[in-house]
């Protein structure tokens, strides 16, 4: 069995992609608790001849908080047949991910989430909840993007 070292170049090794358009939430009211579906993407449509086995998705997220005052991300990775119906497929509930700084203020970071690919069916998709702990003042914004690699078989190189 052979290794890949890695010494540059990574992103030849995979893609990165959009998950799901922009999120907006203000605390105790639009958007806050709810879930955000994330676009289909078809696994097999990568032109590497093997779909990828693994995900790295990532949501860039920035908020502006109370001090003391909380942002939580829950997320499900759902995987389909037929890109119409779903199932949940690797799953977490809510997590904080940032607290307001003291005397309250802006925030920003990302909240990853890595998976296996390897049982996942032809599409995948990533939802996401945003929670905002704070009654009215708080609001957060936030997208997720993924990066797919680990086919079976990567495609032949120039030469």
């Amino acid at each position: 069995m052979s290794s890949i070292v890695l010494q540059r170049d990574v992103g030849a090794l995979g893609s990165l992609k959009r998950l799901s358009a922009e999120a907006t939430a203000t605390a105790a009211g639009s958007g806050d608790s709810a879930t955000t579906t994330g676009a289909t993407i078809d696994r097999f449509a990568f032109g590497s001849g093997s779909p990828p086995n693994t995900v790295e998705a990532a949501v860039a997220y920035e908020a502006t908080l109370a001090s003391g005052k909380t942002l939580s991300f829950g997320y499900a990775l759902q995987d389909s047949a037929d890109g119409t119906n779903w199932s949940d497929y690797q799953t977490a509930t809510y997590a904080v991910v940032a607290t307001g700084p003291s005397g309250g203020g802006a925030v920003s970071g990302e909240f990853q989430v890595g998976a296996s690919l390897t049982s996942a069916r032809e599409y995948v998709r990533f939802n996401f909840a945003t929670d905002l702990s704070a009654t009215g003042t708080d609001t957060a914004v936030a997208r997720a993007v993924g990066f797919f690699a680990g086919p079976d078989r990567l495609p032949l190189g120039p030469g």
